[in-house]
């Protein structure tokens, strides 16, 4: 079990350098590492992304791009861009697709996930699912209603702790497909800072985002149970690799915890920006009921 003095860091120390030939460090990675998992290649990337170990350091890679140094047993890191990529696209990278996978190797999860929280309670919803799956919409959408606000875009942290569920800080920026953006009448592709409260939060429902274009009613939610959650928990999981026991076995507890204690539904709306305020309305009534049942359970057993 982790201690309180296990989770006390809040983001990962960061050391950035200077550009170097991203493909000779490739090279020796290939010699004297072990390769523990290889990344199919996205489509803005150029190439697959490799994972290997170096006695007790870790290192996440792309050909051509460069990659990230890690040790094993403290959360830190040393970013190595190439020379031939831009500063910014690379940090990018590593913020959004590289951390949230070395998150579990340091003892927290990251999963793919969307998030608002209620101002005054400080209830948070989370909305989680595939890519393409409406999350960041979803999530923007709500937060632009009285009393919610962003909390996340993509990458939700979290812990068990002592048989509960901790939410962590990450990093993070919330960004809108073309469509979502000219709805809400922002600039495409334009990232919108999110800042992390203050104050304490207690994730209190998962929705599974399912978006269709002819569904028999705008919004439909399914409460799952936590047999049914956890398989789909699974399937938003960021991790390194599924070949170090130690993390892997951690991983699956705190996926468990989070199926055993927070109530999750499966989410069916019209993907319709006709309809789009019908939708909000049926979630934000939704998760408020569901919520104050969570508070009112907290306050009974307390």
């Amino acid at each position: 079990m982790r201690t309180a003095s296990e989770e006390s860091w809040t983001e990962p120390i960061a050391r950035w350098h200077a550009t170097g030939d991203s493909n000779a460090q490739y090279e020796r990675l290939q010699r004297c590492g072990e390769l523990l998992a290889r990344w199919p290649q996205l489509p803005f990337e150029p190439a697959p992304t490799d994972c290997f170990r170096v006695e007790n350091e870790l290192w996440i890679w792309q050909p051509g791009v460069g990659g990230i140094r890690c040790p094993a047993d403290r959360p830190e890191f040393d970013a190595h861009p190439s020379r031939e990529v831009a500063p910014v696209w690379f940090e990018q990278l590593v913020t959004r697709s590289w951390l949230p996978a070395m998150y579990p190797v340091w003892g927290r999860q990251v999963i793919h996930a969307s998030a608002v929280f209620h101002i005054d309670s400080g209830d948070v919803i989370a909305f989680a699912g595939p890519s393409g799956a409406g999350k960041s919409t979803l999530a923007y959408g709500l937060a632009s209603r009285p009393g919610w606000q962003s909390l996340c875009d993509d990458t939700l942290a979290f812990s068990g702790l002592d048989g509960t569920v901790a939410l962590h800080p990450f990093k993070n920026e919330s960004r809108l497909r073309p469509a979502s953006a000219a709805h809400f009448g922002i600039a495409a592709h334009r990232p919108l800072p999110i800042v992390w409260p203050s104050r304490s939060l207690t994730l209190r429902l998962v929705y599974f985002a399912v978006g269709e274009n002819t569904p028999a009613h705008n919004v439909t939610i399914t409460p799952l149970k936590a047999s049914e959650s956890y398989p789909l928990l699974l399937e938003q999981a960021y991790a390194l690799t599924l070949e170090i026991a130690n993390n892997n076995q951690q991983l699956m507890r705190d996926y468990l915890m989070v199926a055993a204690t927070v109530p999750a539904s499966r989410l069916t709306y019209r993907r319709s920006f006709d309809a789009f305020e019908a939708v909000l309305d049926g979630i934000d009534a939704h998760a408020r009921a569901v919520a104050h049942v969570g508070r009112s359970l907290s306050a009974a057993a307390s």
